[in-house]
This record gives structure tokens, sequence and C-alpha cells, in this order.
């Protein structure tokens, strides 16, 4: 997660409309350097009293397994800005030591579990930027870059650009478009 001093997460996402590895043969060219292989399992929530859906706002929990090893995040996510491709949005993540026990908290207060979503994740870093290309299960292979700065979004995505198409919705948007069914 790359957020910026404002605590805002800079993004843009985009459907990748080549072969994985033809980008993955591009990113070093471009100096951006190889870091690990994630899987990554994301629960979203529904608040008991206003629907996120309307808020464009997002609750979750991220089980992710790097090396062997698990950690869990609660990440919050505000509203978006969308500048162009660029999404911008609040995000405030803190680590859960006892995730399950959490999880019941969330579901004493009210809070439903909407749906569960994986991907596999390949994080490259170049100039303070993370690039990640995601296979996301039943919904695709997709490339995320985010910078602090959202003009070094372009400097990555100009020589990338015939692999790529927009997508300005959220995984969960996209599983749920899909009936919830990946």
């Amino acid at each position: 997660m790359v957020v910026n001093d404002r605590g805002e997460e800079v993004e843009a996402k985009y459907r990748i409309t080549c072969t994985v590895d033809s980008i993955m043969e591009k990113l070093p060219r471009l100096g951006a350097i190889y870091k690990e292989a994630v899987d990554e399992e994301d629960t979203y929530f529904q608040h008991p009293c206003r629907d996120f859906s309307e808020t464009d706002e997002a609750l979750r929990i991220r089980r992710m397994v790097r090396n062997g090893l698990e950690k869990w995040v609660l990440t919050y996510k505000g509203p978006r800005q969308m500048i162009g491709e660029v999404k911008i949005r609040e995000e405030i993540e803190a680590e859960l030591q006892d995730p399950e026990k959490f999880r019941r908290i969330l579901e004493k207060l009210g809070f439903m579990e909407v749906a569960t979503i994986a991907k596999k994740r390949l994080v490259y870093s170049y100039d303070g930027c993370e690039i990640l290309i995601d296979h996301v299960n039943g919904l695709g292979k997709f490339l995320e870059i985010e910078c602090k700065d959202r003009n070094k979004i372009d400097i990555i995505r100009k020589p990338l650009s015939n692999c790529l198409e927009p997508v300005y919705k959220t995984y969960l948007e996209l599983y749920m478009e899909k009936g919830g069914d990946v």
C-alpha cells in the first residue's frame, strides 16, 4: 500500500489485455524491480445502518500470505475522487493480531459479510510506486499502479498502454456485477 501525506491511496487500475508475461518482460526495462508474490484474500463487510455502495466506502479484512507468513489487516476506504484514470481515496489500515475475534466483534455490531475475493499478486516497485499484477479469481488479470504522486502513474502506464484497458470499478464492484459468483 502506498499512501500520500494526506493518508490517501492514489491508484489507477487496468485490465491486462495482452499476456502477463509481456507485462513482466517490460517492467524491468522501465526500471521496475520485482519484490514478491503475495496471496491475498479480502473479506468485505456492510455497515448495519448505511449502504457502503451508496456512500462509496469499503471496510475489509485482508489475509495476506507472503513467504509462508500470514498477516491480517483491517482497511477502511473512503469515497473515491476520480481524476481521469486515477482514483484517490482515503485509506486507513491497522494490522490485526486476532482477526477471528475482530470479525466476531463486527458481527456483534451488526456488520455483515458481503463477499470474499481472492487474488494472487505480484509486487514490483518503481521510484516510490508499487506496480501490482493481480490474478483475481473469477475476474481476470489486472495491473494496479499506486503512487504518492499521481503524475508518476502516467510515466509507468505509457510504455504498457497497448496492453492495458482502464478499469474504474473496484474488485468488489466487478464481483457484485457478476452476481457475486466467482
